[in-house]
């Protein structure tokens, strides 16, 4: 919550007086890591693409426009912007890079590209990319790394893989760097997954043990969350407290918990997420 005003104070100032010069790595650094956990992120990545053209128009900074580049995809694909938009997108970054012969962002890039092409045509529209050409080839070997297992759970997810997204995310969640956001998407996707496993109810075995724990540890992280941006997390307690309250036998209090998920979703356009709460 501090993080967040002193940065809004640091902004405030970047408007006041001319700041061209340090602002693309401002915005790549604010709202790409401190602003997501606060504000929308169409919010977000909005003024990451302001940060992105400036960097770009002005020829010297280059690097720092990809580095916007990947936060933009980043929060476009979680707060759910059309996807086939969102590929041309990348597309565009990835034609700009080649001209500025800057390979350090295309591995991060093509791991999203994957993604998106998978869940809007199965992965026609993929490149050539693959997980063990990212984690040996790129720059930042172990962001890389985090970015691939991030990629694969997502994949995962939506497709309905539910042993795979569990591999995946176990190697994620066991990186020691991983971005607190990522944490905290995954960690609620984890626990949706294993409700998945539970079968018919069952309020017993291994299964529901299972989702238990992994209820609790999501619910533990995204509450405090949701207490700093109930924008971007109340909807997500919502959800897993209604799971959790239908697998506990409680259908009039999981219907009430249902329905805030889907209101707060569709309030702040989380498409994804909406979409899933209403077929839950």
């Amino acid at each position: 919550r501090e993080m967040g005003r002193v940065g809004r104070a640091v902004m405030a100032l970047l408007k006041r007086f001319d700041s061209s010069a340090i602002m693309p790595m401002v915005y790549s650094a604010y709202y790409g890591y401190v602003e997501v956990h606060t504000a929308p992120l169409q919010l977000c990545t909005d003024n990451l693409r302001k940060g992105f053209k400036v960097a770009i128009s002005s020829g010297k900074y280059a690097y720092v426009a990809f580095l916007n580049s990947i936060h933009i995809v980043r929060t476009a694909f979680l707060s759910g912007q059309h996807l086939p938009t969102l590929l041309t997108e990348i597309d565009y970054y990835l034609q700009v890079m080649a001209q500025f012969r800057n390979n350090l962002s295309i591995p991060y890039l093509t791991a999203y590209r994957e993604t998106i092409s998978i869940l809007i045509d199965k992965g026609q529209s993929a490149g050539s990319w693959n997980e063990h050409d990212i984690t040996i080839n790129a720059v930042y070997a172990q962001r890389c790394k985090e970015t691939v297992y991030f990629n694969k759970s997502l994949q995962s997810f939506w497709l309905g893989h539910t042993q795979r997204f569990t591999h995946y995310s176990k190697k994620l969640l066991e990186i020691q760097s991983l971005g607190s956001h990522n944490r905290l998407t995954i960690l609620f996707y984890a626990a949706l997954n294993a409700f998945r496993g539970v079968k018919n109810n069952a309020r017993s075995g291994s299964k529901f043990t299972t989702a238990k724990l992994r209820y609790k540890e999501a619910i533990s992280a995204l509450k405090p969350s949701a207490e700093l941006s109930p924008l971007n997390f109340s909807n997500k307690v919502h959800l897993l407290e209604a799971e959790m309250l239908a697998l506990e036998g409680k259908p009039l209090q999981a219907k009430s918990s249902y329905a805030a998920s889907i209101t707060s979703f569709c309030s702040v356009g989380y498409v994804q997420e909406h979409g899933l709460a209403c077929e839950l």
